[in-house]
């Protein structure tokens, strides 16, 4: 009984010293830079008015998906850029109709709009 309390605290011991994996600061286990970034940041409803009710140009940024108007797109990849993030998108349907898969580049104003490929949005309010 004596002979394995020493053998019991090695192996303790030994799983202790590996310890955890640790993320680095401002990511998520298995989530990239530029994934949190897009989801901490960015994910929300924009349009060219803060009044989004009406507006037909209308931007849904969702954690796995954007929607464009009436396009629909899941997001394959995300990648950071020098002033925001670059989405991926694929699997696009607009309007019910397979749609071409694109790449859009999202970064934050200095006034707090969107720019979406250089267009400016804004935060919907309604």
């Amino acid at each position: 009984m004596h002979l394995l309390r020493p053998v019991a605290l090695a192996l303790l011991l030994a799983a202790c010293s590996t310890g955890p994996d640790l993320v680095p600061l401002g990511t998520s286990a298995g989530v990239g830079r530029a994934e949190t970034l897009y989801r901490t940041e960015l994910v929300g409803r924009y349009s060219p008015s803060p009044v989004c009710a009406g507006q037909e140009m209308q931007v849904e940024l969702a954690p796995e998906s954007v929607y464009i108007g009436e396009t629909g797109c899941n997001i394959a990849a995300t990648r950071t850029t020098a002033g925001g993030v670059a989405l991926e998108l694929a699997q696009c349907r607009a309007e019910g109709a397979p749609a071409p898969s694109r790449t859009v580049t999202l970064a934050r104003t200095a006034n707090g709009a969107l720019a979406l490929d250089g267009t400016s949005l804004q935060p919907c309010f309604d």
